[in-house]
């Protein structure tokens, strides 16, 4: 779905807000099926927006780089001391922070989540919107990922796979579920 200029621009100014007003957000996006998102903007490039994601425990789970371009509608909770913030606030998780990521570029993007968390989960939901990969950051050459990937099981792959860069509609990291399988795989094991 093709989105005009005229929403392109309230989307984004509703992004700005509620990264400078630190509002909790509802992130819809044109994929077809894709994931509602709550949580909080940290910040906001020209290739990927980061969002520090909440979850139904009301816990900060984690970090959610989505593309911008996939951005259909932004809901914002207008009560800057609302329920959910005053929660963060009483288990010390507030404000959220910036997982430090460069937003400009998704290779860039990607090997920086692989080399400050060891694993990073890869979502491609064009293709698959009820799925992800999830593993450890081997490289990124041209416009491909290679990702070592870990089992539901918490058992690694034998062999890396490669995905396109620009299939890549979502990458999740530092999340309750990656910390989990990290710890129980251990490291990932060498080339």
């Amino acid at each position: 779905m093709k989105k005009d200029k005229a929403s392109v621009g309230k989307v984004a100014a509703r992004l700005a807000r509620a990264q400078s007003e630190g509002l909790l957000l509802r992130v819809r996006r044109t994929l077809p099926d894709a994931d509602v998102l709550d949580g909080f903007v940290v910040g906001v490039g020209t290739e990927w927006l980061a969002l520090a994601r909440l979850s139904d425990r009301i816990e900060l789970d984690g970090w959610s780089l989505l593309r911008v371009a996939d951005v259909r509608s932004v809901k914002i909770e207008p009560d800057a001391d609302c329920f959910e913030i005053r929660a963060l606030r009483a288990r010390g998780q507030w404000p959220p922070t910036d997982p430090g990521v460069p937003l400009d570029d998704t290779a860039a993007a990607v090997l920086a989540i692989g080399a400050a968390h060891p694993l990073v989960a890869v979502h491609r939901e064009l293709d698959r919107p009820d799925a992800a990969w999830v593993g450890s950051v081997r490289g990124v050459k041209g416009a491909t990922l290679t990702l070592l990937e870990v089992g539901v099981q918490a058992d690694w792959r034998r062999k890396t796979r490669s995905y396109d860069l620009d299939d890549v509609t979502r990458l999740d990291f530092g999340g309750g579920y990656e910390e989990a399988l990290a710890l129980v795989a251990g490291e990932a094991p060498d080339a």
